[in-house]
């Protein structure tokens, strides 16, 4: 072999060996580490032997009797653990050793050496509920209620305190359907520990109804102030939160900090109901929340209490807590600006446009330009529904962003102005706005683009009669309109929309006169809208007999249609195939 084949060979050695090295690295000595190692990946029988090697060098191992108890049940081997575990007892009786010897006897279904090691176990802890616990469990596994009842009231009994296993006892009183007693257990436990109050609320709110009157009484009476912040969690649940707030507001403590946290509880816990009862709650509860607190923290809940009240309807309670905010010169800059603008869309909602007007120029100052515009927007189109055209016009004349050109839009269809209004809406596009709005936009220039004429006042009339809620009468407008105009030419789409104007507020005579007089051959763009429209109002009002050959000619008539798909699910509805949706 030359020298430089040596030297090359000596290199590669040089590579190999420590992959060699690492390939040929012994297992941990230890065997309770290398049985670790063998359960981590999921090789349970070797962790078993490696676990059981452990146990022999040292009996009373807690960690390895636990690790063999672990490796042995995925093995279905959990019996085996028995001499293991009286090997343990035997040289370490702790609870580890004292546990894994229970389950063991249940596993093994031995009732008698049940009791006899939880005796041996309580003996050597006579104040502690474990073996108790331990032995209810145990009973539980083996579908025994009775017996893991009398396992913990036997702890209850023995270590001479009532809340003892409370908890435990309370789910083996929902399982037997005895509500009352697990309340009564509920409130043992809260008083123990408090953060039980969360379990039993889950736990307590499938409960029926009629023993909630029962329940809530035995909460008001028996519970003490941790029983009535459940009793109004719960009152919340059942349906009256405000019921729930005025509960939980007698019984607040006197101490800004508890009570501070009973309200931010009940205020999460009522969260995610969402009723307009729940709205209203929340909001009670925020501002007696900011009461209690200071500086930014309680702008920011009367802030939050305001948009509650406001989205449960309680204009009143809105602008009260917002004017303060608003005027508040210690509040953060952000919050003031926040209740400011939070104020005058409350003021907009309820028609009060001057008031409305006026605070938005007064807040210009403290507020985001994009914001100030975003509001502008919003009291234009609150002028729009007072039916001042003029004022919101003025309103949104410098406002050249394309949510601008959408409201302007409007305000040109409003004036009758068809051909300002399709340039502006069309201007606007696809992103301006909300996703419902820019369908909105979308539906407006279909009806108006097959229309011939460069001005209609009286279609203007009448959107804006929709656009501020009065379904009837725009209704009625539309279709005087539709029969000025030739069926193809705008005549047909007026028709369709008035009929579904009508259908909504509930008149389907209407409705079906105008589908019929929409789905018509000299309107193919309309027809198979008007057809699908037509088809499931008969299906509706019961007549599905006559639905079908309605539903059959559309889908025939109109093949490309992108509509078929849902006039053949109509279909099959008329005909029995799908139940009525």
């Amino acid at each position: 072999m030359t020298c430089r084949v040596r030297r090359v060979c000596a290199v590669l050695a040089l590579l190999v060996m420590p992959a060699a090295a690492s390939a040929q690295q012994p297992a941990p000595a230890d065997p309770l580490a290398r049985g670790l190692d063998l359960e981590r990946r999921g090789n349970y029988a070797a962790a078993a032997e490696s676990y059981r090697a452990a146990l022999a060098a040292r009996p009373g191992d807690p960690a390895a009797l636990l690790g063999l108890e672990r490796a042995l049940v995925p093995l279905n081997r959990a019996a085996e653990i028995l001499p293991a575990a009286r090997a343990a007892v035997a040289a370490q009786p702790g609870a580890a050793a004292f546990g894994v010897l229970v389950r063991a006897y249940a596993g093994a279904n031995e009732p008698d050496s049940i009791r006899r090691a939880v005796e041996q176990w309580a003996a050597l802890a006579p104040r502690d509920e474990a073996p108790y616990r331990e032995w209810g469990q145990a009973a539980l596994a083996r579908r025994d209620r009775a017996g893991a009842k009398a396992a913990f009231l036997m702890a209850r009994q023995r270590l001479g305190r009532i809340d003892v296993l409370a908890p435990e006892l309370a789910q083996i009183a929902i399982a037997e359907g005895d509500w009352p007693a697990a309340t009564r257990e509920w409130l043992h436990a809260m008083r123990q520990l408090p953060g039980y109050q969360f379990t039993a609320l889950a736990a307590l709110t499938p409960a029926p109804e009629r023993v909630r009157a029962e329940l809530l009484s035995i909460m008001n009476r028996e519970g003490g102030p941790l029983g009535r912040r459940l009793q109004a969690a719960l009152t919340a649940r059942w349906g009256d939160p405000v019921a729930g707030y005025q509960v939980l507001a007698a019984a607040l403590p006197s101490e800004r900090v508890p009570a501070a946290e009973a309200l931010t509880q009940f205020i999460e816990q009522v969260r995610p109901i969402g009723t307009p009862a729940a709205l209203k709650a929340r909001a009670m509860a925020l501002e007696a929340l900011a009461d209690r607190s200071v500086g930014p923290a309680a702008s920011r809940a009367r802030l939050d209490a305001a948009q509650a009240y406001s989205d449960a309807g309680d204009r009143d309670g809105a602008r009260r807590l917002l004017g303060g905010v608003a005027a508040d010169s210690g509040a953060a800059r952000g919050v003031a600006s926040g209740a400011a603008a939070a104020l005058i869309g409350v003021l907009v909602s309820d028609g009060k446009m001057d008031e409305a007007e006026r605070r938005l120029e007064a807040s210009r100052a403290t507020m985001p330009a994009d914001e100030y515009a975003a509001l502008k927007r919003r009291v234009a189109r609150g002028w729009i529904r007072a039916g001042q055209l003029e004022r919101a016009e003025r309103t949104i004349a410098a406002d050249s962003s394309v949510d601008g050109l959408a409201v302007a839009g409007h305000i040109a269809l409003f004036r009758g102005d068809l051909v300002g209004a399709v340039g502006r809406l069309q201007a606007a596009g696809p992103f301006a706005g909300t996703r419902e709005e820019a369908t909105a936009r979308t539906a407006i220039l279909a009806l108006l683009q097959p229309i011939e004429a460069d001005s209609l006042p009286a279609l203007g009339a009448a959107m804006l009669q929709l656009e501020r809620g009065d379904t009837a009468a725009a209704a009625a407008a539309l279709e005087r309109v539709a029969a000025q105009l030739p069926v193809p030419k705008g005549g047909a789409e007026l028709r369709l929309l008035a009929g579904r104007l009508q259908r909504d507020a509930g008149r389907p005579e209407d409705a079906e006169r105008l589908f019929r007089a929409a789905n018509v051959a000299d309107a193919p763009s309309t027809a198979p809208a008007a057809g699908l429209e037509l088809g499931r109002l008969l299906i509706a009002l019961g007549r599905p007999n006559e639905a079908v050959p309605v539903l059959e000619q559309m889908i025939l008539t109109y093949t490309t249609s992108a509509l078929v798909p849902q006039a053949r699910r109509a279909l099959d509805e008329a005909r029995g195939a799908i139940p009525r949706t």
